[in-house]
């Protein structure tokens, strides 16, 4: 069953931050708002930096910012690597799914709750 790990979490919380509060910030200062251990929101921010969502300045007044405005829960999960299936055979790969018949079923779901994740914005 789906379940959101502490990495999805955290980036949804860093975020979210970043949305409602604009411009740089430091890593130790979000991890001191969000009550979220330095180590593990940096770890979080270097996977969100690596696909475009937040950019990181260096130096004396660095730190990070959010690039993409419009951005949905699904971007944002699937930045730090969250598996989003809701069932072992959710696209159609299953080593059972020619005999159990509930594999489309599960393929409908999933592209629902796709859908419902891309449409929600923080």
């Amino acid at each position: 069953m789906l379940k959101i790990s502490s990495s999805g979490e955290y980036a949804l919380l860093l975020v979210k931050h970043l949305i409602h509060n604009p411009g740089t910030h430091t890593i130790n200062a979000i991890s001191e708002k969000l009550g979220i251990k330095e180590p593990f929101l940096r770890k979080t921010a270097n996977k969100l930096e690596k696909t475009g969502i937040i950019i990181s300045h260096k130096g004396r007044y660095g730190g990070v910012e959010l690039v993409k405005k419009d951005i949905s829960v699904y971007d944002i999960l699937s930045a730090v690597w969250e598996d989003l299936s809701i069932a072992v055979c959710s696209h159609g790969t299953c080593s059972s799914s020619e005999t159990c018949g509930i594999t489309p079923t599960i393929a409908n779901i999933q592209r629902g709750f796709d859908t419902i994740l891309k449409i929600t914005r923080l």
